[in-house]
């Protein structure tokens, strides 16, 4: 028969559990190198700017414990230079452990065409750290000299197969509180894009849809528009100020 369990003994159970997290932290402090990539814990800057990008996913598919994970992008034809450098990074969308991942700097990247960073096997410290998956953000990108990045939206999936989004979701930190942001899209030439905007807006006045130091995300669908580089601006207003903070994110879109 079940007994349920006495004020003590849930005061233990409550104690390990809570005593875990510190454990686990300190078995993956600091980075780990393997042979494509290193991962780990990394201490992360305190001080915020108005907008970071720290994920930008076309599909993300749910996995488990002891999945083996693989990141694809379309990476477009670069002039060739020996300043560019082509990025894959992962983060917690929430921040707690400092979990970082970077890929290992690689000549196999194919210009033109789509690539594939793997395998990522979450057993090495995404398991131990027990992340869940809807906590992890992927970033992709290239960036030629002291150019601004250009971002590549990722597929992050298991088994190799069609992505089920059409929308692009861009997920953020805001070092500002802000009461709205307005997502715009130009093309290269600077023209404005028609594509569906998201309606990101508190209605309430000086209320916050963001707070300062929180992630927050939006999806964007740019299937309509020809394959090619875009920028994508965020123009946050805060609340009780007139000045607004913005970011300009450069997107190379390939339907």
């Amino acid at each position: 028969m079940f007994q349920p369990l006495t004020m003590p003994a849930r005061l233990i159970i409550a104690g390990m559990l809570l005593s875990w997290q510190p454990i686990a932290f300190a078995q993956v402090q600091g980075m780990q190198a393997f042979d494509n990539r290193l991962e780990g814990t990394n201490v992360h800057p305190h001080a915020l700017q108005d907008f970071t990008l720290i994920a930008l996913h076309r599909d993300f598919r749910p996995f488990k414990q002891s999945a083996t994970l693989h990141v694809r992008f379309f990476l477009p034809q670069i002039a060739s230079s020996p300043d560019r450098k082509v990025f894959v990074e992962a983060a917690e969308l929430l921040d707690s452990f400092h979990y970082s991942m970077q890929a290992k700097s690689s000549s196999a990247w194919k210009d033109g065409n789509w690539n594939v960073f793997g395998p990522w096997p979450t057993q090495d410290v995404i398991d131990r750290l027990s992340l869940e998956a809807t906590n992890i953000g992927v970033l992709a990108g290239y960036r030629v000299g002291n150019d601004p990045p250009v971002y590549l939206p990722v597929d992050v999936y298991e088994k190799e197969g069609q992505p089920s989004v059409r929308a692009y979701t861009f997920h953020f930190i805001t070092g500002q509180d802000l009461q709205s942001l307005d997502v715009t899209v130009t093309d290269a030439a600077g023209r404005m894009m028609n594509v569906g905007k998201p309606q990101l807006r508190c209605k309430r006045n000086n209320c916050k849809l963001f707070a300062a130091g929180s992630t927050g995300s939006f999806p964007l669908d740019m299937s309509s528009l020809p394959a090619g580089e875009y920028h994508v601006k965020l123009l946050g207003h805060i609340p009780g100020n007139l000045t607004p903070t913005s970011m300009d994110i450069v997107v190379f879109h390939h339907p």
